[in-house]
């Protein structure tokens, strides 16, 4: 049987000339370590569908901020990075991708972009906006545990990492505000902000978590079984849709 085949949607290349659209190695051999076979979806708004059709799982990864356009509001002093063709791709992309019940797993911005997406709202900058003194943008130690998450007992994100509380990595400004009606809250930092969203039930699977579990996966293997379980989900769409 051919492994479920898992969507990542791109970067664009940091350089400004080019018009390449990049996807960093952890990504890949977290997906291909839990039994998956990645591709790259760029962002071509007018081909979400025809995205979707090609694949079993959609893999939303990290990257900058999101507008605030997206939010009814406008843009923080200390947001930055913006792509705003990618925000409205990655946009359609998961409301698309809801529509069918498809697997989907955000990643940190991904994590972000599911909540938003799906009507939820955003803390532009957790420090000013959520009053935070809490260090989460550690880009010094991107491959390290920084910082605990408590989990929710009964939630399926407890079930996969076998524990109400994991260490993580972190690197975010931004995080999840108020959650949206579809999707419900079940991880949290020491000072509330918001480390996981889920909806599980009904058959479907969405799942964001705020940290970057593609980098810590092959030294903590309890990271590892997020991209399991995701891949494990996409294996069950394809069978059921065909």
């Amino acid at each position: 049987m051919k492994d479920p085949i898992i969507g990542l949607t791109a970067l664009r290349s940091p350089d400004q000339s080019s018009f390449h659209h990049i996807l960093t190695g952890p990504y890949v051999r977290a997906v291909t370590g839990a039994g998956g076979y990645p591709i790259v979806v760029p962002a071509i708004i007018d081909r979400c569908d025809q995205a979707l059709d090609m694949v079993d799982g959609l893999l939303l990864i990290g990257g900058g901020d999101i507008e605030a356009k997206h939010l009814g509001a406008e843009n923080h002093p200390k947001a930055k990075f913006f792509n705003p063709l990618r925000d409205e791709f990655e946009l359609a992309m998961i409301r698309r991708a809801a529509q069918r019940k498809m697997p989907m797993l955000g990643i940190c911005r991904g994590h972000q972009l599911l909540n938003v997406a799906l009507g939820g709202g955003l803390y532009q900058d957790i420090a000013d906006e959520q009053g935070s003194s809490f260090e989460h943008y550690r880009e010094d130690l991107p491959n390290e545990a920084v910082h605990s998450v408590s989990i929710a007992p009964d939630s399926c994100l407890a079930s996969i990492l076998g524990s109400t509380s994991v260490s993580v990595n972190s690197i975010h400004h931004q995080a999840a505000s108020e959650i949206s009606p579809l999707l419900k809250a079940v991880a949290w930092a020491s000072d509330g902000v918001i480390e996981g969203i889920e909806s599980c039930g009904n058959g479907g699977f969405i799942l964001g978590v705020q940290w970057h579990p593609e980098r810590i996966a092959e030294t903590m293997p309890e990271h590892r079984r997020l991209f399991e379980r995701f891949v494990k989900a996409a294996e069950g769409y394809r069978e059921k849709n065909g």
